[in-house]
């Protein structure tokens, strides 16, 4: 249930609330109850009259017994606790049952006092009965004072009794008392004394108790309760007019809400419809674009496009991918209603216009200067409407009235938008269309990356198929290196041989010298060969490139054709890497020649270097790339390019598109195997007609490049002797002229287990010993070992063809030679082995 639906509801069940309370208020409060509360007030005043009533009779003596006065006493109360549970409010019932309770106790003191008054009065009236009955003659008087004692006496009792005759009836009795007696009444006359004064003290307490009995405030306050009840009947029954008009009010209100509601309810169906349907087309997209193969998934999202356009009602939609500038875009899969095709440069410009819009969005805070943000898009529904901007003048020129710009991402990262424009009117785009756009448009964004994803695992399928046909030829020419330099080591140690004995510059010193020229291209060949299987030994230091370019583009300029522009662009001249940097100048000039050459003899060749920083790994075109730094060298040409087929076997080698004789096809086969060396990777981007670009990457190295020094100086030997060791016969009997020619003994054996017992039977014979590295039965390292257990001071010199890494640390091995060796290479290993202090001028 949305937010909206749960308020309409709740509002509906706060009517229905107060619409009930209003009904249950609108009704007069029990009239029953009201009734039986006045008779109730009735019985309590009429009691409280009966109980006057009954007291005053009792004190006239005209009830035989109190019993009527209880009886009505517990009326009273019986009927004020009726009052008190019919709602009395408490501090008048209070008030009542506190009244009757002094009632209570008043009549309770009446009957004490009143039941002793009559005991005296009636005693009183017997005896006075007697005495006024006399016998003799002394008795008459007394006789006669009784009489009116008597009389004042019933006088007293029967009426309201004063103090002044409380005092005369006093007095008679005293003087009742000197009246002079008959013995046999003086027992009556004081009998009747006693009585006497018992009535004096007792009728005064009776009359203040009946005075205070009859002043009781009960039917005042009755009267009071009677009244309040009257006025909250009439309050009740004004309050239930009221809430009968409010009841009429919710109950009109309700009926409007429940109206309203029913509009609502046909609104949202309708906009259920709308969004199922929209979801559909979602699914419908989804469905198409999972069932359709990579290679139609472009044509797929075009098509989407357009039916998301037109479903939702607008002009102009597009899908935009952009670069890495964010301003140029890369792909544009847009639809247009007919006759409504968009103005130059549109719906590209929708790039920076929402790249702006997103600025200004975050650096102010005033709604209405810029697109509005709605659920992260911008949408802007009235381009015409105040205030104006830069963005809406924008949106206004090309023919824009509304618009909404979906932002695109993909695996975190802005990828592009998707734009939605409303030419012919204004448009506002509801809050279940945007997330639906947007859950659309990551779809076909996703689509889209699901077959750049394809294609670029097919180029990776195909840079490693690549990378083992490489790594292939390269193992073949790892292990053909080893002939191929012991068949050159033979030619050129000869031809030198035969040039120093020659008459110099006769027929047959030039015939020698090309022969040894020959063998020197055969051998460049096979260091080539070498160097793209990696197998090539290296001394790598720190190189600063911006010298070595410079000097490089010297040479390049020298040999090129006057009709190339060289141009070289050192904007880091701080490069410094860790290399060789003869290799490393052979890749520039091996990529700087191809450049030239692929422009057919006219064009710019842009040299380049600069510093890349990586935070996150990258696969070039051939190689990848680890987070790091990085020495980028780019060489750009403006020549014919090269097609798909061309750039998947570039470092092939002995693969060229040049003619038969105008190449080798090892020249970009040595950059790849120099730049693997390296640590490095290639990146090539060409295509036919555009030219092409080599980007060779170095890892940077932070500190300063150390220079070579040499002074080109031959040390010559002073008869020491040198034991050669070589399985291949001819290149002992060469290694034998060569040692001698530089003034040493040199003694060979074509077979290292017959010159290891050689030297075990004369150790101290040999200075040296020069031994190939791969023989049968024993290889070279085997022979250094063992050398060197029997004499370790001995230095050995290992020479080997083979292209495989060396490692110097061996037992007994001092230097490793790489074939094919000249004499300058050897008379310097030598001279460094024995007597590096002591150079000598070149022979």
């Amino acid at each position: 249930m949305t937010s909206a639906a749960a308020r309409m509801v709740l509002i509906a069940l706060g009517l229905l609330l107060v619409l009930t309370y209003f009904l249950l208020r609108s009704f007069t409060p029990d009239p029953q109850l009201q009734e039986s509360r006045l008779r109730a007030i009735d019985a309590l005043t009429l009691n409280e009259a009966a109980l006057h009533r009954d007291v005053l009779k009792a004190s006239h003596g005209l009830m035989l017994n109190y019993d009527p006065l209880v009886a009505t006493v517990d009326r009273l109360r019986t009927i004020a606790g009726q009052l008190r549970a019919g709602g009395a409010p408490a501090p008048l019932i209070d008030g009542i049952a506190a009244e009757l309770d002094r009632q209570a106790a008043l009549v309770e003191d009446f009957k004490s006092v009143h039941a002793l008054l009559r005991n005296s009065v009636s005693y009183f009236a017997y005896l006075g009965d007697r005495l006024v009955r006399p016998t003799t003659e002394s008795g008459k008087a007394v006789t006669m004072v009784v009489g009116k004692l008597v009389s004042a006496m019933f006088r007293f009792v029967d009426s309201t009794s004063t103090e002044a005759e409380a005092a005369g009836l006093a007095a008679a009795m005293e003087e009742l008392s000197a009246q002079p007696a008959p013995d046999k009444l003086h027992e009556d006359l004081v009998a009747l004394r006693a009585h006497g004064a018992l009535i004096l003290k007792d009728q005064p307490l009776v009359a203040g108790i009946l005075s205070r009995l009859l002043a009781t405030r009960v039917s005042e306050q009755a009267r009071e309760l009677q009244d309040h009840f009257m006025a909250e009947q009439r309050r009740a029954e004004s309050l239930a007019w009221i809430f009968r008009l409010l009841l009429y009010a919710a109950s009109v209100l309700l009926l409007v809400y429940l109206s309203y509601l029913y509009v609502r309810l046909r609104a949202n169906a309708r906009a259920l419809r709308a969004r199922s349907d929209f979801e559909h087309l979602i699914a419908g997209i989804s469905g198409r674009l999972i069932d359709t193969p990579v290679e139609r998934a472009a044509e797929v999202v075009r098509q989407g496009v357009e039916h998301l356009g037109r479903h939702v009602g607008v002009d102009r939609a597009y899908l935009i991918l952009h670069g890495s500038d964010h301003d140029t875009a890369v792909e544009c899969y847009s639809w247009s209603r007919e006759g409504l095709d968009p103005p130059p440069g549109w719906p590209d410009a929708a790039l920076a216009l929402a790249r702006d819009c997103e600025l200004q969005l975050r650096q102010t805070s005033k709604w209405g200067l810029a697109p509005r943000e709605r659920y992260g898009c911008l949408e802007v529904s009235s381009v015409a409407a105040p205030p104006r901007s830069e963005e809406k003048e924008r949106l206004s020129a090309c023919g824009v009235r509304a618009w909404l710009c979906v932002p695109l991402w993909h695996a975190g990262a802005g990828v592009g938008i998707l734009g939605l424009d409303a030419v012919a009117d204004n448009k506002r785009w509801s809050d279940d269309d945007i997330p639906l756009l947007r859950t659309i448009g990551e779809i076909l964004v996703n689509a889209l990356f699901r077959g750049r994803t394809e294609r670029e695992r097919l180029a990776l399928e195909s840079r490693l198929r690549h990378a083992q046909r490489l790594e292939s030829l390269g193992t073949l020419a790892g292990g053909i290196a080893h002939d191929f330099n012991n068949i050159l080591s033979a030619i050129l140690g000869y031809s030198e041989m035969l040039l120093s004995r020659l008459r110099g510059k006769s027929r047959d010193w030039q015939h020698v010298q090309e022969v040894k020229k020959a063998a020197e291209r055969a051998r460049d060949i096979v260091d080539g060969i070498l160097a793209f299987s990696r197998r090539t030994d290296q001394r790598l230091r720190p190189v600063r490139l911006c010298p070595l370019l410079e000097e490089t583009t010297g040479l390049l300029r020298a040999s090129l054709p006057a009709t190339i522009d060289l141009r070289l662009h050192l904007p880091d001249r701080d490069a410094v890497l860790w290399g060789e940097p003869g290799r490393l100048q052979q890749v520039v000039m091996n990529l700087a020649t191809n450049a030239a050459q692929a422009m057919e003899g006219k064009g710019v060749v842009d040299l380049s270097l600069d510093l890349v920083a990586l935070e996150a790994g990258e696969a070039l075109s051939h190689g990848t790339l680890t987070v790091g730094r990085y020495v980028r060298l780019r060489v750009r040409d403006n020549g014919l390019g090269m097609n798909e087929a061309i750039l998947e076997r570039i470092f092939e080698p002995f693969f060229t598109t040049k003619p038969i004789g105008a190449g080798t096809g090892l020249g970009l086969a040595m950059v790849h195997g120099i730049v693997a060396d390296h640590g490095g990777g290639i990146d090539v981007r060409s295509r036919p007609g555009t030219g092409s670009t080599f980007e060779v990457y170095f890892p940077q190295y932070e500190g300063s490049p150390i220079e070579d020094t040499a002074d080109g100086k031959l040390p010559i030997g002073n008869g020491e002797t040198i034991l050669i060791v070589d399985d291949d016969k001819a290149l002992v009997k060469l290694g034998e002229e060569m040692v001698a020619a530089l003034g040493y003994e040199a003694v060979g054996f074509d077979n290292s287990t017959r010159a290891l017992a050689a030297f075990r039977a004369d150790r101290s014979r040999f200075d040296l010993v020069l031994a190939d590295e791969i023989m049968p039965e024993m290889t070279g390292t085997q022979l250094a070992a063992a050398l060197h257990e029997m004499q370790p001071e001995v230095p050995v010199i290992l020479m080997t063809g083979h292209g495989g890494p060396l490692d110097a640390k061996r037992p007994g091995v001092r230097e490793i030679l790489r074939k094919p060796l000249l004499s300058s290479d050897i008379a310097t290993a030598i001279a460094r082995q024995l007597k590096p202090e002591r150079p000598a001028p070149a022979a």
